[in-house]
């Protein structure tokens, strides 16, 4: 099942169908659906296409294996090649149109000491025919993204990039349609935006029942994604479980994090909390009308099914052994869960207005994001979760999980703290987002019902 990704299709026909030879990188976290796009994207291609997916294994192995997969295509068991140049040169001088695309090509890189195999591959690409279009698409974001950097040999040698990420709230829907608005906003705050972990949810199934068959499980393929593929790469980055247990589900201060993980060693806490978020695992945040101000930069866990599992399985893991899957769920996931979820919700309400915004149906939106206020009087600061900023004034949006419709009684008091904090002069419009819709209605206030959200 493929949902989404329809702008990256797009781009990656428009570079097929030019003229010319070309080349493109594509690279993203495991399993966010680098192969599975270029699969799609390529189905109604009409020449020849090599395909290869690299081996952690040496660089001439690897040459073997892609030779091979060059006499498979052109139907030549004599071809041979002694070098990955001869091999392109080969197929330039076919003449026939052909899409290369050499998967895993960071395994490929990691072969050689730096820079080897990019300094090859900027040569390839350099004296290839106008007859091959290359993708070189990988797993290791780090890796990946050095070969975009000045002093790289491929620097300006690809014309397209797509730093693949996980899909939006709007797009996850596509896998479990048929669930009520609810049950969407639900599934998308546990399980995130990954393909292949959407494409495992069972729609027929409640959350809990995914939940447990998903990740209580220890067995089941998620878990296994987890703590096999994505937890074995984070234990590259030093103490990363500290970190993430510490962000679990919450965002923190640099200084918060580093009295809680005890990591105060000169430059090592900034390096890991860099090289999470080159990896798509946190972001940092600061409030939009706070840009500038390095006091009010946040850290959080951006993926939602990494800090599900950081929140509650990963020191829970022995005592689920011991009570059982669904004896866990009630007594350790229940009771929070719908706090949970309804600071995700604040998240599917960003996104809302980014999409709203790039289909144009918002204008004048400079920015989106959290907006910081200090209360002087009562000594008291923090944030407004969901803002937008237009050129001098804001836009501000509460965003309410509840069972019940919002009443205006509500919506008032609310209204009154808004103008408070934030200072009547910033404010251009007050909106209210509802998982259940309003009890009234109002042309003084924006008011979003989740519904609409979906639609």
């Amino acid at each position: 099942m493929f949902v989404g990704r329809e702008k990256e299709i797009r781009q990656i026909h428009s570079l097929i169908q030019s003229e010319g030879k070309c080349a493109a990188l594509i690279y993203g976290k495991r399993r966010i659906g680098k192969s599975t796009l270029i699969q799609n994207a390529l189905s109604d291609y009409h020449g020849h296409i090599v395909s290869y997916e690299c081996l952690n294994a040496s660089y001439e192995e690897n040459l073997v294996y892609f030779e091979s997969r060059i006499r498979e295509e052109y139907d030549n068991r004599y071809l041979h090649f002694s070098s990955f140049q001869d091999a392109f040169a080969y197929l330039s001088q076919t003449k026939e149109n052909v899409v290369v695309v050499l998967d895993e090509y960071s395994y490929l890189k990691m072969s050689k000491p730096q820079h080897y195999v990019d300094s090859v591959f900027q040569s390839i690409i350099d004296s290839m025919g106008n007859n091959i279009h290359l993708f070189l698409l990988g797993s290791y974001v780090g890796v990946m993204q050095e070969s975009l950097e000045e002093e790289n040999p491929l620097f300006g040698r690809f014309q397209l990039v797509i730093h693949l990420k996980e899909l939006n709230y709007y797009a996850c829907a596509g896998f479990y349609s048929e669930k009520d608005v609810r049950g969407k906003i639900e599934l998308y705050s546990v399980f995130g935006g990954n393909p292949f972990v959407n494409v495992l949810i069972d729609p027929k199934k409640d959350l809990k029942d995914n939940v447990i068959s998903l990740l209580l499980n220890e067995n089941s393929a998620v878990r296994t994604y987890l703590e096999n593929v994505l937890l074995n790469e984070l234990s590259k980055t030093g103490p990363a479980n500290l970190i993430l247990t510490s962000l679990s589900n919450g965002k923190k201060k640099y200084s918060e994090i580093s009295a809680q993980t005890r990591i105060n060693t000169a430059g090592v806490l900034d390096k890991q909390l860099k090289n999470l978020i080159r990896m798509d695992i946190l972001e940092r945040r600061v409030p939009i009308n706070r840009s500038d101000d390095r006091k009010k930069v946040f850290y959080e866990i951006g993926d939602n099914l990494v800090r599900f599992y950081y929140s509650y399985i990963f020191t829970g893991r022995d005592i689920i052994r011991r009570i059982g899957e669904e004896a866990y769920y009630d007594l350790y996931i229940q009771p929070s869960i719908t706090t949970f979820i309804s600071y995700r919700f604040e998240d599917i309400a960003r996104q809302y207005f980014e999409k709203e915004v790039r289909n144009g149906k918002r204008n004048n939106i400079y920015d989106i994001g959290t907006y910081w206020y200090d209360d002087a009087q009562n000594r008291q600061n923090g944030e407004f979760d969901c803002v937008l900023k237009h050129k001098n004034t804001y836009s501000f949006y509460e965003v309410k999980y509840y069972e019940a419709p919002l009443d205006r009684l509500l919506c008032e008091k609310e209204e009154e703290q808004v103008r408070k904090l934030a200072g009547e002069f910033d404010v251009e419009t007050i909106g209210f987002i509802s998982l259940n819709g309003f009890s009234f209605r109002s042309e003084k206030y924006d008011l979003i019902c989740a519904k609409t959200m979906y639609e």
